[in-house]
């Protein structure tokens, strides 16, 4: 990145004050950004740290002005200033981390079959089988797999070691973390003589446009539909969805949660870490559920969960708080029982 303050100031949508020739070459926290640094500050009670911080550009709240008149640098006051400074960190990315120039790996084993946009590029020992497609500008990482007649959308980047199995769907400008596999069979048996029978695992698992998988999750083919999740939802690492599961649009899925087989999310959900959420039930649109948090029944929309039975926030609150009291309580029972000869 080699921009000056006045570049910033455009690219927040900001009102700059200071020298607009102000050159940043890079980004770093308040703390430790020098003279060719842009930071931010997100919280006005936080001006301090910004007029100590020796950064050459800071990216500003509307309204706090007055609070950094004294500012060395340059100063962008925006309306969201954290925003602004993920968009000035995309180009950082650009430069420090580019696509691989389009084209197929010499080691990479393409099928005849498959339909490969030129545009796209097929990292080393990668393996698109019979009938995939790949889209314009996706990344293949290196020892990546597309199955038979999967098809990875437009401008999507699957990063090394990704799994991507037969029939299996990707939508645009989806990103795929190393490790992560889509359509592992789901977890389906039938003990009709004492013995599990594994059930055949026909579905598939659809992604829908930018969607975000982290690494080493699994998302499991449905037995005969879809697995389904909407676009837009973002997925953390080491993440289990099973099969059937239909997630919506604009989810957080947060690390090592498990969703069991053909539950329903709404829309704009938010499953924090280490959550469970029991097969065959519905979480309603824009609830959250907390970490560690069990859920084995409906959920309905705009609710916040929180325990190991998923009760209402402030009700588990309240009840974490008069466990801590039991011994007490159980103390001055025992005193009362005596004192009437119980």
């Amino acid at each position: 990145m080699n921009l000056t303050a006045g570049d910033i100031a455009k690219l927040a949508e900001g009102d700059l004050k200071g020298d607009a020739s102000v050159r940043v070459s890079g980004a770093a926290p308040l703390e430790k950004a020098g003279l060719g640094d842009l930071a931010f500050l997100a919280d006005p009670a936080h001006a301090p740290a910004a007029l100590a911080s020796g950064a050459g550009c800071l990216l500003a709240p509307r309204g706090a002005e007055e609070l950094l008149k004294d500012f060395k640098g340059a100063a962008v006051f925006t309306k969201n200033p954290k925003y602004a400074f993920m968009l000035a960190l995309r180009l950082v990315e650009k430069e420090a981390r580019p696509l691989p120039p389009a084209g197929t790996h010499p080691s990479a084993c393409v099928s005849p079959s498959a339909k490969v946009e030129p545009s796209a590029h097929i990292g080393p020992c990668a393996v698109i089988e019979e009938g995939a497609v790949i889209g314009y500008g996706a990344v293949i990482g290196a020892q990546c797999y597309v199955g038979r007649n999967a098809k990875i959308g437009r401008a999507s980047r699957l990063y090394p070691g990704v799994k991507v199995l037969d029939g299996c769907e990707v939508g645009a400008e989806c990103i795929l973390h190393a490790g992560a596999v889509i359509g592992s069979d789901g977890y389906g048996y039938t003990s009709p003589r004492g013995t599990h029978e594994k059930i055949p695992q026909l579905g598939r698992v659809v992604l829908e446009d930018k969607v975000e998988i982290g690494a080493n999750t699994a998302i499991d083919r449905a037995a005969l539909e879809t697995t389904l999740i909407g676009a837009g939802t973002k997925i953390d690492n080491l993440v289990h969805i099973a099969h059937n599961v239909q997630i919506g649009k604009n989810c957080l899925i947060i690390a090592q949660a498990g969703i069991a087989g053909s539950t329903k999310i709404g829309n704009g959900a938010i499953i924090a870490g280490q959550a469970g959420i029991s097969d065959h039930i519905t979480i309603g649109d824009n609830s959250v559920v907390m970490a560690k948090t069990g859920i084995m029944s409906d959920l309905p929309p705009n609710q916040v969960v929180f325990g190991h039975v998923g009760r209402p926030r402030l009700q588990a609150m309240k009840i974490e708080a008069l466990l801590s009291k039991l011994p007490e309580m159980h103390r001055t029972l025992s005193k009362i029982k005596k004192q009437l000869g119980l």
